[in-house]
């Protein structure tokens, strides 16, 4: 047995930290910029799959259900066997954002939505129920248990980098237009003519007279990771189906 002298041993030992510094960077790199503790895309996928009527008909009774301007039509779940859809396909609630008409990427649809703004059309007739994109909160417990509160618990999670981030089900109205990882929004107004509208990004329409702007968001192949250069407050999606998506968001300001 050869024995390796003590001035040997000591110089080893002091350079250890320096020769496990490489792997701890890449746990401590991993940890913070990749892994992703959130539930997978494939169970969400497989839970959506087994449940896709339920899912369907979530989103015709949330967009049927009458509401007056004077009555809150906050526990509107409640009504009939809704809660019992939560149950099965595991959701926790909807809220809706926006609105979507038929072919939303053309000028004029985009003219009729802006004047409709305007013109408070909109909110009087709550287009915002009937048309706009739905956000599908998955649950953790039934809310049949509890429907007075919600629980999506394990569909969110505080990180150190990113603040909360969290994942959910999203449905759109007309089916988005995906080109080259990116997800188009409608079309939308912003106004006149005016001088630079092309650098910030808009486009005006002879024609018609209004500029116009297109959001994108980031659709993406997988959400199992933490997107690289994830903006703060920004969203990124995996489409299901054609208008179905799995959406994760963070709270980073």
């Amino acid at each position: 047995m050869v024995v390796k002298p003590k001035t040997e041993i000591t110089r080893m030992t002091r350079y250890l930290p320096w020769l496990l510094l490489p792997g701890v960077a890449a746990v401590v790199y991993g940890y913070l910029w990749v892994w992703n503790p959130l539930p997978n895309d494939e169970e969400m996928i497989e839970n959506f799959k087994a449940h896709r009527a339920d899912f369907v008909e979530v989103v015709r009774r949330y967009r049927a259900y009458p509401r007056a301007p004077d009555k809150s039509s906050a526990f509107w779940y409640r009504e009939g066997d809704t809660l019992e859809l939560f149950r099965r396909a595991g959701i926790d609630g909807v809220d809706a954002s926006g609105c979507w008409h038929p072919d939303p990427y053309s000028v004029e649809t985009a003219i009729r939505h802006h004047e409709a703004l305007l013109s408070g059309r909109s909110a009087r007739e709550g287009w915002v129920h009937k048309c706009g994109e739905l956000r599908i909160r998955p649950a953790t417990t039934p809310r049949i248990n509890h429907p007075d509160r919600g629980d999506s618990e394990r569909h969110y999670w505080n990180t150190w980098l990113y603040g909360v981030i969290w994942k959910d089900y999203y449905f759109f109205p007309e089916v988005p237009r995906v080109e080259n990882g990116e997800l188009f929004e409608p079309l939308s107004v912003v106004g006149g003519k005016f001088p630079g509208a092309e650098l910030l990004g808009y486009q005006f329409h002879e024609k018609e007279g209004v500029a116009t702007i297109q959001h994108k968001e980031r659709a993406l192949p997988t959400l199992n990771h933490l997107p690289s250069d994830w903006k703060g407050f920004e969203c990124v999606y995996r489409r299901i189906e054609p208008q179905w998506f799995i959406r994760m968001c963070n709270g980073r300001h």
